[in-house]
């Protein structure tokens, strides 16, 4: 798959976890459902790493290099979005909404 599809795969399954986490928010504290989302990524980060592996001892042996890889391109993304939503201040508040926190 060239990268611009599978960059558009990415976003497109972003935005549905996205969307199901906004509509949790509406009747949950924000701060639960983000912390909910981030134990379900690290148990599905967990369930790759455990499925690439060979045997427990490939996947004992890999185990820190996995955590490294998923926490450095966590914090990536992190980084990459909280600078996206430096605009989100200079904006009115209509387009803070809009803009990032619409449902498809």
């Amino acid at each position: 798959m060239p990268d611009t599809n599978q960059d558009q795969l990415l976003r497109k399954l972003a935005d549905t976890y996205i969307n199901i986490a906004n509509d949790q928010a509406e009747t949950q504290d924000k701060n639960i459902v983000n912390t909910s989302f981030m134990y379900a990524a690290s148990r599905f980060c967990a369930y790759v790493a455990a499925s690439s592996a060979r045997n427990l001892e490939d996947y004992q042996n890999k185990q820190k290099q996995g955590i490294e890889f998923f926490t450095g391109e966590f914090q990536r993304m992190l980084e990459s979005n909280m600078h996206n939503y430096e605009k989100v201040f200079n904006s009115t508040e209509a387009l803070r909404y809009e803009e990032f926190m619409k449902k498809n």
